[in-house]
């Protein structure tokens, strides 16, 4: 069994953001008791840079509220677990990203980077990490897919 690394997206629900990602509320608890579910640390300086941009644009101090609860959730639930934020071997694949693949976005890269560092299903709603994966040039993790991939296969990994 694999694990899933889950990319920014997938957090922000946990820290108060919505998503519009099909029956998240109902599939992400059977996710968390059928995997092993890994987050880079740099997807909490993501989600709160996103808090904040939309923190400028509501001046909603619960939306600031929210992010600290749902924190302290994420770093507390044992079926969550998080990765290093960073070592040479994410490093290097994160810069392989930027030199070969002109991926722009060091969030992006730093994910991708660890998924393969911890050989774990990637799942990302992004295009270009996608695309990316369909590279033969750039070291890979064991899959990446996206939610509606993981939705209509009903979530059931096996063979990636």
């Amino acid at each position: 069994m694999n694990d899933i690394m889950l990319d920014t997206t997938y957090i922000l629900p946990i820290l108060g953001i919505q998503v519009k990602l099909q029956s998240f509320t109902e599939i992400f608890p059977k996710l968390l008791s059928r995997y092993r579910l890994l987050y880079s640390p740099i997807s909490i300086v993501e989600a709160k840079w996103i808090v904040l941009r939309i923190f400028k644009e509501t001046y909603n101090r619960n939306l600031l509220k929210r992010f600290r609860i749902g924190l302290a959730s994420l770093l507390n639930d044992p079926r969550l677990e998080q990765t290093i934020l960073t070592d040479s071997e994410i490093e290097e694949v994160a810069d392989l990203l930027l030199i070969r693949a002109n991926v722009k976005d060091y969030f992006d890269r730093v994910i991708y980077a660890t998924a393969v560092r911890y050989q774990a299903i990637l799942l990302t709603e992004d295009h270009v990490l996608h695309n990316i994966f369909k590279r033969s040039n750039i070291p890979k993790p064991a899959n990446v897919i996206d939610w509606g991939k993981l939705y209509r296969d009903k979530f059931d990994l096996a063979g990636g």
